[in-house]
């Protein structure tokens, strides 16, 4: 309820700042609101959570850092002490590396050693907009005081380096959810405001500059929402490995920062308008190419990961997943899950008397035949030999019926119709404290079924199963 009521308080406060920038009361409600707006941040970030606490603080130090200098500077103008450069520039600087460092601590908690290649685009794009802002923002702006060059030229330095990190987080493996769109939309909506308060004529920045403050503020409370997410730690969450993918999107952003630097020295050159307009169409198709070649090749990688990933979790002749895969699923959470441990009946004999060939035609239709029984969502494994498993949520001995009774049915081999049996060994992960465990007492469970099925008579068993 708290979070409604603080969220709209802030919206109503980011919204006279816009209205009233210059009065008493506009400038009150922005410091306000930045003020509630950073212990928020600060409250949250100390909270500890799964994903640690280190990419919170950055963001809430950042933002505190920022309102730093807005308060620094309302106290120079009361004081009508202020100058162009000063302290407030310290702590207005020091919020770009310190929220740029907190997105990196998040790609890093991620995916840790998988971020080459969004580090590799992001500094691609970064270098483009780094020639960018020399051209529009710096090298215009040469002339004069030494100190005030110096550091107006450190603002868009800043601008590139949260770009770099913002690039890096959204190109790096994995979905972000809300809370990475929330971030990087405030960052985004940051840049685009500096941008525009950079470009726009010193007389009217003179007057009207402030009326961004609202804007800004709105900014600064975006990059700061995903803190008060109770999924926030869906943004450092590790994800799985991933075979790297060239989105079109992604290419397309890649080859205007190719062309960046190219198209610049063009426009600039002292030939002919005639001759650079045809060295600026070679330049464009030269690029073209060449992107085109380098995403034919990614694309015949990115194929023969994916085929290597596929046989690495799968077993090459079921096509169901492989005793490493089942690992793996098991050690990402056991919550709700039910294994079934399926061992077949007289197959060694089939091998026996019918040859291996038999044997895999066995295994290939036991393995159809066990998928027909479950669900989609349900993980199917060869275990080795003719021992199968399934996992999934809500199984039960219904399921273990029902496949027993598909794989009693006939099976046809070359030369031959054979039969095999099996015992299906249940266990939940509510009474395991790992996925070892939960095999164990399942492989337990069906050994107990076997045991029971040598020493009666009876064709089956009124209760075949047990759960361990």
């Amino acid at each position: 309820m708290w979070k409604a009521v603080g969220a709209v308080l802030f919206l109503t406060g980011a919204l006279v700042t816009a209205l009233t920038p210059d009065s008493v009361p506009g400038q009150a409600a922005y410091l306000i609101c930045f003020a509630g707006l950073t212990a928020a941040a600060w409250a949250t970030a100390l909270h500890r959570t799964a994903g640690g606490r280190t990419p919170w603080v950055l963001i809430a130090a950042a933002v505190t850092s920022w309102l730093g200098g807005d308060v620094t500077w309302a106290v120079l103008q009361l004081t009508h002490a202020e100058t162009d450069v000063g302290v407030q520039d310290l702590f207005w600087l020091a919020g770009y590396p310190l929220l740029a460092a907190a997105m990196l601590s998040i790609v890093r908690r991620r995916g840790p050693g998988r971020g080459r290649a969004a580090l590799q685009d992001g500094l691609t794009l970064t270098t483009a907009a780094t020639v960018a802002a020399w051209q529009l923002f710096i090298a215009p702006n040469l002339d004069g005081d030494a100190l005030a060059v110096f550091v107006g030229a450190l603002y868009p330095v800043g601008d590139l380096v949260l770009l770099a990190a913002v690039l890096y987080l959204v190109l790096s493996p994995g979905r972000t959810g809300l809370p990475g769109k929330l971030l990087v939309a405030g960052i985004g909506l940051m840049l685009f405001l500096d941008t525009g308060i950079t470009l726009v004529t010193a007389d009217w920045a003179a007057v009207d500059v402030d009326r961004l403050n609202g804007a800004l503020l709105l900014a600064n409370g975006l990059a700061v929402a995903p803190l008060l997410l109770r999924e926030r730690d869906l943004l450092v969450r590790p994800v799985r490995a991933e075979v790297a993918s060239l989105h079109p999107a992604r290419l397309i952003f890649l080859g205007i920062a190719l062309l960046t630097a190219p198209v610049t020295a063009v426009a600039q050159g002292a030939a002919p308008a005639g001759e650079r307009v045809l060295l600026l169409i070679a330049t464009v198709t030269t690029v073209a190419l060449c992107l085109a070649r380098f995403t034919g090749a990614v694309r015949e990688q990115a194929r023969a990961q994916q085929s290597l990933i596929h046989l690495a979790g799968h077993d090459s002749l079921t096509g169901l997943a492989n005793r490493r895969a089942l690992s793996e699923r098991l050690a990402a959470g056991l919550e709700g899950l039910v294994l079934l441990y399926i061992d077949l009946d007289g197959f060694k004999a089939i091998n026996d008397e019918h040859g291996h060939a038999a044997g895999d035609a066995v295994l290939v239709e036991v393995a159809r035949r066990i998928r027909g029984q479950v669900r989609s969502s349900d993980l199917c494994a060869r275990l080795g030999g003719d021992e199968f498993a399934v996992l999934g949520e809500g199984l039960s001995s219904a399921e273990a019926e029902r496949i027993e009774y598909a794989l009693s049915e006939p099976i046809v081999v070359p030369g031959a119709v054979v039969r095999v049996g099996a015992s299906v060994g249940i266990a939940s992960t509510a009474e395991c404290i790992d996925g070892d465990d939960l095999l164990s007492r399942a492989d337990q469970a069906m050994f107990a079924i076997k045991r029971a099925r040598r020493t009666t008579t009876v064709a089956r068993p009124e209760k075949p199963y047990s759960m361990i």
